[in-house]
């Protein structure tokens, strides 16, 4: 369900490409990702049986918050970011996320890390940094919200896994989505970007970002995390720069260079290291739920 995760979160760069390709700003691009999405959990919520107005208050009241506060502001400080820094820069910095996972799991939940995960991370990490190249490192505020991003999806992560072990994962994206919705619809209005695509193109993005990126991948993610932990999950979504890649390579004619061949090939391996060391010994992943 991760890797699954991954791969659509990996079709996002590529699909908001294409929408400013397509004439469609940054604020409307994320109000229609998260309206239509939010529109469509809900709908599969009740088809489901999941009826998000059933969950405890104290569950919605997270649920909301986490999507109209920390996902919200995870989103708009990546974007901010990717105003005055290079893509490569931000996206090496947005993925010290499982570092931190792994590091505020030990810190504030007393979880034990095991060699095998340190391997992994050290892996992924240099196959991320051999995927994006090299980035000249400028010190500004857009700096500051590149690494405010990560740390801000660290805390998602660590309590979107303790919430969804009592909470079905369709009901709560919909909440989840509900929420950023609102905000991001809010902040497009504010920005005068609460308009309607203007063309069949912008459309198409608008639809495919809300369902693959938004609504397959968040639901995927969330039902897979309270099953292996914060830990691993966040391993295991390093897959995402490595479609982001390939994507790029064919859908934007992107080229791809042998370093960036080798970064992707050590994050697969991460991948697989992870995996092995759960089927290998079982009793690892209890350390991490």
């Amino acid at each position: 369900m991760v890797l699954g995760s991954a791969t659509a979160f990996g079709t996002l760069a590529i699909f908001a490409k294409l929408g400013y390709t397509s004439g469609l700003g940054t604020e409307q691009t994320l109000a229609f990702r998260f309206l239509i999405a939010a529109i469509g959990m809900v709908v599969l919520a009740l088809a489901l049986g999941q009826n998000p107005l059933r969950l405890r208050r104290r569950q919605l009241i997270t649920l909301f918050g986490l999507g109209a506060i920390v996902y919200t502001g995870q989103s708009l400080t990546y974007f901010i970011a990717l105003r005055s820094l290079p893509a490569s820069l931000v996206v090496l910095i947005a993925y010290i996320y499982p570092s931190l996972v792994v590091v505020a799991a030990w810190l504030f939940l007393r979880r034990a890390v095991s060699a095998w995960h340190g391997v992994a991370l050290a892996m992924s990490f240099a196959g991320v940094a051999m995927l994006v190249g090299g980035a000249q490192f400028h010190l500004s505020w857009a700096l500051v919200f590149a690494i405010a991003s990560p740390t801000i999806y660290t805390g998602y992560i660590l309590v979107g896994e303790r919430v969804m072990t009592s909470v079905p994962a369709v009901a709560a994206s919909a909440v989840i989505m509900s929420g950023a919705a609102i905000a991001f619809c809010f902040l497009a209005a504010l920005n005068h970007q609460l308009a309607l695509p203007r063309n069949a193109g912008g459309w198409a993005v608008a639809v495919g970002i809300a369902l693959i990126p938004t609504m397959i991948a968040i639901s995927l993610f969330l039902a897979g995390l309270p099953r292996i932990g914060a830990a691993r999950a966040a391993l295991l979504s390093t897959w995402e720069p490595v479609v982001t890649v390939f994507l790029a390579v064919i859908v934007l004619g992107d080229r791809l260079s042998l370093v960036q061949v080798s970064g992707g090939v050590l994050v697969i391996l991460a991948v697989l290291v992870v995996q092995a060391a759960h089927l290998w010994r079982p009793g690892l992943s209890n350390a991490l739920k």
